[in-house]
């Protein structure tokens, strides 16, 4: 059984996330969570469970597609700062920033990116999260990346 409290908080931080996030992010493969939904802090749209002073994050859902693909190397996760939506530490203590566009905001992203460190908090690696692979050959960063595009998270470099 998981902690009713430790999904809300989750939800409160990160705002959204689909069954399957929660499932596996607390290990839990079973549990329909529909025991959150009683507390009204938390509601359901389609597969979606959104905490109720926030909204469904279409970016948020696609950097948690890519957090829970790093579950089983997570040592610790928290919510980034913008652009940076998640920032998550391996057991290997490498860290990562997860960078989701959407099409509004491609090229800013590959400004700040390309700016890097003076626009990002410091990371051993960033994983960028494109709608497209359009903006790839305009990426010249100092650090190590993945640049994959969604919403199959095909990583299009290496």
């Amino acid at each position: 059984m998981v902690d009713n409290i430790k999904v809300i908080n989750f939800l409160q931080d990160f705002g959204c996330a689909r069954l399957e996030h929660l499932q596996k992010l607390y290990s839990n493969e079973k549990d329909n969570f529909k025991n959150i939904l009683v507390s009204n802090m938390v509601s359901k749209k389609g597969d979606v469970f959104v905490h109720n002073t926030r909204k469904i994050n279409n970016r948020m859902l696609v950097a948690l597609d890519i957090l829970c693909k790093y579950k089983d190397r997570l040592s610790h996760f928290y919510q980034g700062y913008d652009p940076v939506l998640i920032t998550f530490l391996t057991k290997d203590n490498t860290m990562y920033h997860i960078i989701v566009s959407d099409e509004n905001n491609k090229k800013g992203i590959v400004k700040i990116v390309n700016s890097y460190p003076l626009s990002l908090p410091k990371v051993d690696k960033l994983i960028l999260a494109f709608p497209d692979g359009e903006e790839l050959e305009n990426i010249n960063c100092s650090i190590p990346f993945l640049y994959t595009t969604y919403p199959g998270l095909e990583v299009l470099n290496n």
